[in-house]
C-alpha cells in the first residue's frame, strides 16, 4: 500500500516584538548564524528584522522538522534574552 504525503510543506511566520530596537538587533544577530549551520533539506528559515520586531519564517517539508525548527528558535531566543539580562 502506497501512502501519499498529504502536506507538501508546512509554513509559519512568527513575529516577536522586543522592548527596544537594540534588544531586537542583539537577538537577531545572536540567532542569525544558526541559519547557516541548519540542514536545509527538510526545513528552511528566513529571519527578518524591522525596528523592534523579529520575524521568523519557517518552511518545512514535514511535521517533525517543522516542530524541531520552532523549538530550536524559541530555545535560542529565550537563551539570548537571559544572557542579555545579565
Amino acid at each position: 500500500m502506497c501512502e501519499d504525503n498529504i502536506l507538501n510543506e508546512i509554513r509559519t511566520n512568527i513575529n516577536i516584538k522586543f522592548d527596544s530596537v537594540n534588544d531586537a538587533k542583539i537577538i537577531y544577530n545572536s540567532i542569525k548564524p544558526e541559519i547557516s549551520y541548519a540542514n536545509k533539506d527538510r526545513s528552511k528559515t528566513i529571519l527578518k528584522l524591522e525596528k523592534n520586531i523579529l520575524s521568523i519564517n519557517i518552511i518545512s517539508k514535514d511535521m517533525a522538522s517543522f516542530r524541531a525548527s520552532i523549538n530550536s528558535y524559541v530555545r535560542w531566543i529565550k537563551l539570548s534574552e537571559k544572557i542579555l539580562k545579565i
